[in-house]
């Protein structure tokens, strides 16, 4: 992939959590490294590398003790990069490796389709036997996508899309650190842990402004891990 060093940084006005008129901590006092959304309900990798899931009201820690860096799922189901690297599918009383004796550092779910960010950050999609190499040779710290387009954060921060041969990188030259997909809306963390949409080309803060460790988001509404790990709804 060609490296562009881009010359806008997104820049945030910074605002604090604290604004409940627009970020409201959420009860149980959870804290984590990666969140994620499941048609709704919240899934975290806690301080400690375990699985939770929030109800609501307070955090449950997933069936098996298992232990993780980054997670996705997809109708309750968890998906997993244990702390080895290796990807482990939840079953509701435990952990089962994945077949295709796959390597990661950060997953993602499009509609149950998995893509993963390689040991190497090579980005690879799943078929169900086998982690498959997406064309292009590309490389990257995070991904995420949506009906099958994914979309990376390259080692330099730049944002790209695939188009099934190679990568296309966004207009607005954003830099980033995490990235989610929302009904088809790119949401990004910046590298000052901003957050950001991006719309017609062009890279948007977010009404609440905030800053993040890691993000996901439900029909618009961003939930967040801030700066010192708890998280917030937007």
């Amino acid at each position: 992939m060609k490296k562009i060093i881009c010359a806008l940084v997104l820049v945030l006005f910074c605002v604090s959590f604290g604004n409940a008129q627009v970020w409201k901590q959420l009860r149980g006092g959870g804290q984590g490294k990666a969140i994620y959304n499941d048609n709704g309900t919240l899934w975290v990798i806690g301080m400690q590398n375990s699985v939770f899931s929030y109800n609501g009201r307070t955090w449950q820690e997933y069936p098996g003790r298992g232990k993780a860096i980054d997670i996705a799922v997809h109708n309750g189901t968890p998906y997993i990069i244990g702390l080895n690297n290796g990807i482990w599918k939840g079953t509701g009383s435990g952990w089962v490796p994945m077949p295709g004796n796959g390597l990661g550092k950060r997953i993602y779910s499009d509609n149950g389709q998995l893509w993963l960010i390689g040991v190497n950050n090579n980005i690879f999609s799943f078929d169900g036997r086998n982690w498959n190499l997406y064309p292009g040779y590309g490389s990257a710290i995070d991904i995420a996508a949506h009906n099958g387009i994914p979309y990376i954060i390259a080692e330099d921060g730049s944002i790209w899309r695939g188009n099934g041969m190679g990568w296309i990188q966004l207009r607005g030259n954003g830099i980033g650190q995490k990235i989610y997909c929302d009904r088809g809306t790119v949401w990004v963390i910046g590298i000052n842990n901003g957050i950001f949409t991006y719309r017609f080309g062009r890279w948007n803060e977010y009404r609440g402004g905030g800053r993040a460790l890691d993000l996901t988001v439900h029909r618009g509404i961003p939930y967040v891990i801030g700066l010192r790990n708890a998280i917030w709804k937007g």
